[in-house]
């Protein structure tokens, strides 16, 4: 019983520093989605009186029901890890009272035997009646280790019972943050369903004055369209000035590397933001308030917060940047047969034929003066077709 309880200590602290981590990591989440709600929700509370932007109000309540859902998984998920943390440290508990009782027997058996010979002119007698000096110093050797042996036996006992009490007041205070956080987690849920009830609300006043709404995201997406058809066609222009008699695309030797290594890092390549949230996913799809109103996406949407950058998933060259009709760049690069594009820039930090590095600031990403929204539209070509950027981001 005693090997067993140490080996589940020694796996406990193994564990505890992935463990360490993972909450960590869970918290700065937890906090990053709180900072992000309370810009929104404030976003909110100065225009929503305005009708001109009840459109962009519904997008920002969706936008705030998404990020509370993200809390509220996040919220789960450090629930579960403090579940699982209680349990580890309930069989560690158990462990540890069953090597104190196993200490506290071997001592008691062992104090049992001293007062049996207590005398000191018992051990006196029992090492004179050696029968030889060899004996004697063997004797006297025994009651040193004896002694020694006893006073491990206590120092152990007082170290176990230290790590019972240690633990105890770790598994209070753990059960004590579950409670909190299950509280904290119905909060959310009601703030949620009453977001939810606010939103469909807002849509079915969208849905009175639908006509006009469809005209408002058929012109932006009519801005979009000619952005996305100029990409396309430096991109195909780029790929018919690259081929040779062979099929395929004809590239340097450096650029060959970089497109194997790219294709090589698929699911694993940085955000185009430091922070930020998928708003539009990639393809033909409804308008995520508006539905009888169809967009068409070659890439996504990631909102941020104001002030933000757009930076480079990855180490390429700047093939071309695009100056639109609204004034705002679009920065194209070229990962060898990959080309990564990223619009909505109001000031660029790079420069046709430029090399950049990974997660190099590439430009800042405009706030739109009316709707006060921060979005990038990122999208990854594979020689000249459109990828899912879902498919190519860690996480996204």
């Amino acid at each position: 019983m005693k090997n067993v309880s140490t080996i589940l200590i020694i796996v406990f602290a193994f564990c505890f520093q992935g463990v360490a981590q993972n909450k960590s990591s869970l918290e700065k989440q937890k906090k990053d989605l709180l900072t992000e709600i309370a810009k929104i929700q404030n976003k909110l509370s100065n225009s929503k009186k305005e009708k001109k932007l009840i459109l962009s109000n519904a997008e920002d309540v969706k936008y705030k029901t998404s990020l509370q859902e993200r809390l509220i998984e996040n919220m789960n998920d450090q629930l579960n890890l403090i579940v699982s943390n209680i349990e580890e440290n309930e069989i560690k508990f158990r462990s540890l009272k069953d090597r104190e009782t196993s200490l506290k027997d071997e001592l008691s058996k062992m104090i049992l035997k001293s007062y049996k010979t207590k005398s000191s002119l018992n051990k006196i007698k029992y090492i004179f009646s050696s029968s030889s000096f060899y004996q004697v110093f063997k004797r006297i050797q025994y009651f040193k280790q004896y002694a020694n042996y006893q006073s491990k036996i206590l120092s152990r006992l007082d170290i176990t019972t230290s790590e019972i009490n240690r633990t105890i007041i770790l598994l209070d205070s753990q059960k004590t943050g579950k409670e909190l956080l299950i509280k904290e987690n119905k909060l959310i849920r009601k703030e949620l369903d009453l977001e939810l009830l606010n939103l469909n609300e807002l849509v079915s006043r969208i849905n009175q004055n639908q006509t006009s709404y469809i005209q408002q995201i058929n012109s932006k997406q009519k801005l979009s369209r000619e952005i996305d058809a100029k990409i396309q066609k430096i991109i195909a222009d780029a790929l018919a000035k690259s081929r040779s008699k062979k099929k395929g695309f004809e590239l340097t030797a450096e650029a060959k590397l970089i497109s194997k290594n790219f294709n090589n890092n698929k699911g694993k390549l940085p955000w185009p933001v430091e922070k930020g949230y998928v708003v539009l996913g990639f393809g033909k799809q409804p308008h995520p308030i508006v539905k009888t109103a169809t967009i068409q996406s070659n890439g996504v949407r990631v909102r941020t917060s104001e002030n933000s950058y757009a930076r480079s998933i990855f180490e390429g060259n700047v093939y071309s940047v695009i100056l639109s009709k609204n004034n705002l760049y679009t920065v194209l690069i070229q990962h060898g047969s990959f080309f990564t594009a990223y619009k909505n820039l109001e000031a660029i930090f790079v420069k046709k034929g430029e090399k950049v590095k990974l997660k190099q600031k590439i430009g800042e990403i405009t706030t739109d003066k009316i709707t006060k929204q921060t979005i990038l539209s990122f999208s990854i070509f594979k020689e000249g077709i459109p990828q899912n950027p879902a498919s190519w981001i860690y996480k996204m």
